[in-house]
């Protein structure tokens, strides 16, 4: 299978965390039906991202970037999953075939409600586009009122504002997954705005 290479994969980013996306411009128009999420087998989900490209089939994987620095030794910098083990995917339940074929996955978690995941999809990219800081994911659902942040560099992104140990941070919460993912956001940032 070919390499994800930049020049074949969009990638976006500047901070800590990635969006890796295919075909180029796909994160600009998410469709709202046929998604599907991917468990993959361990360390595969960059194996199934290339897997799918070459397949010519529509996805997206959370990446972040993780430094080690070794005494005497230097640095080292790699992109692990944010989301470990999963891949999303846009592919008419007829087609499913292609991704048992890669040999990559575990079980493929059908999306009842496509278009509460391409929202959240959508909240998601903005975080990880927007952020400089370390992402936190988190094995569970915070409730609370979506907002939205009016300035500063998470102008735009929507997801919960959530007070935890003298720090506020920014939620998206991934409901398929029971996950959710947060920044640490300065107060000056916190700017409540209702979302109906």
């Amino acid at each position: 299978m070919p390499k994800i290479t930049p020049t074949t994969v969009a990638a976006h980013g500047s901070g800590l965390g990635m969006v890796q996306h295919w075909p180029a411009g796909f994160t600009a128009q998410l469709p709202t039906d046929d998604w599907v999420i991917a468990h993959t087998l361990p360390r595969q989900e960059k194996r199934l991202a290339a897997d799918l490209h070459h397949c010519r089939v529509p996805g997206l994987l959370f990446l972040e970037r993780r430094v080690r620095r070794y005494p005497g030794k230097g640095t080292q910098e790699s992109l692990v999953p944010l989301l470990g083990g999963y891949v999303f995917a846009h592919l008419p339940r007829g087609q499913h075939h292609l991704l048992y074929d890669t040999q990559r996955i575990v079980r493929l978690i059908n999306v009842s409600q496509p278009e509460v995941l391409a929202d959240d999809l959508r909240a998601l990219i903005r975080l990880v586009e927007a952020t400089t800081a370390p992402l936190i994911v988190r094995p569970e659902l915070t409730p609370g009122t979506r907002t939205i942040i009016t300035r500063g560099v998470f102008t735009g992104c929507l997801g919960i504002v959530v007070r935890r140990q003298r720090t506020l941070e920014l939620l998206v919460n991934l409901e398929l997954l029971g996950t959710s993912v947060a920044v640490t956001l300065p107060a000056e940032f916190a700017e409540r705005q209702e979302i109906i």
